[in-house]
């Protein structure tokens, strides 16, 4: 991802909230069901279902100034809350920064306001990595996944004596993270374990 613009924020890539809005959904669908189908027997049989007679007889002896009442709101207020906030807060930074190689030099001109700023996200860098480890002779098969901070692989190999083949392959892998101009470059880990 990269952006050209003149804005000084940094990019972000907001997490994917799809699980809690496809909850809420779910619980709003639900919940328009239920009184659409209380709303059309109301209106054929002309009385409320008797499923809704003792919350109903509750509801009635209910007074404004009743302690359920304002429980009743309080709960609707922090589920409110709740939602709202997740909506409005973005997620983390879940993007690596990628240093612009192509930087004017100092003899050259200073380019316009106009800034470039270019990331990359966890997962492709966990994709870079396990495409890295799996060209060192040795490695079978990998596991790779990475955070802001650090890209862990699991490494199976066919080796039943690895010798120095996690050194290598940290040091391949944060070559290749340096090389694609992270900034700042994760911290590499390996666990090798021999195949049987």
């Amino acid at each position: 991802m990269s952006r050209h613009d003149r804005r000084p924020t940094r990019l972000r890539h907001r997490p994917s909230r799809a699980v809690p809005a496809l909850i809420a959904g779910i619980l709003l669908l639900a919940v328009g069901v239920v009184l659409v189908w209380l709303a059309i027997s109301r209106l054929v049989n002309g009385t409320w279902p008797a499923l809704l007679q003792g919350p109903y007889d509750w509801l009635a002896a209910l007074a404004w100034n009743d302690p359920a009442v304002r429980q009743i709101g309080i709960a609707a207020i922090v589920a409110g809350v709740i939602l709202l906030l997740c909506a409005i807060i973005p997620g983390g930074f879940t993007a690596l920064t990628i240093e612009d190689s192509g930087a004017a030099g100092a003899g050259d001109e200073v380019p316009p306001v106009q800034e470039q700023e270019t990331v990359m996200t966890r997962s492709a860098v966990a994709r870079l990595a396990k495409a890295r480890c799996l060209q060192i002779d040795g490695v079978d098969t990998v596991k790779a996944t990475a955070s802001t901070q650090r890209v862990r692989l699991s490494v199976t190999t066919y080796l039943h004596e690895p010798g120095d083949l996690r050194a290598r392959i940290t040091d391949a892998v944060r070559a290749r993270l340096e090389e694609t101009g992270l900034s700042p470059v994760p911290q590499v880990t390996a666990t090798v374990r021999s195949r049987d």
